[in-house]
């Protein structure tokens, strides 16, 4: 339930706090994956009208998936992308502090079934 199944290769990040050096910084870190931050200003609802276009694109055309919908569409970068620290003592305590989290995300879920 956090993160299982699949491992980021990079994470597009958009809101108010994506234009926090910091926070940018720190994300990469504890997620431990590369970070890159699309130019629109309103990404949020970009990603929203993809989906809505996706669908009507997948009823009219079979075997169209939003994957595949979405990655032909263009989506220009910020030139700055963020990669996570490479100082062992940072990165020891954001995983430990990940896994904790984790640990007890999942025990959260495991009591919601």
């Amino acid at each position: 339930a956090c993160g299982e199944g699949f491992e980021l290769k990079s994470l597009l990040v958009v809101g108010g706090g994506s234009q926090n050096k910091l926070w940018r910084q720190m994300l990469a870190d504890v997620l431990n994956v590369e970070l890159r931050f699309p130019l629109e200003s309103e990404s949020a609802a970009l990603g929203a009208a993809f989906q809505a276009s996706a669908s009507v694109e997948a009823s009219t055309q079979k075997g169209l998936t939003l994957r595949d919908f979405v990655l032909r569409q263009p989506i220009e970068m910020e030139d700055s992308v963020v990669t996570p620290t490479t100082d062992e003592v940072t990165r020891s305590v954001y995983q430990k502090g990940r896994r904790q989290y984790c640990d007890l995300a999942n025990r959260l879920y495991a009591v919601e079934r």
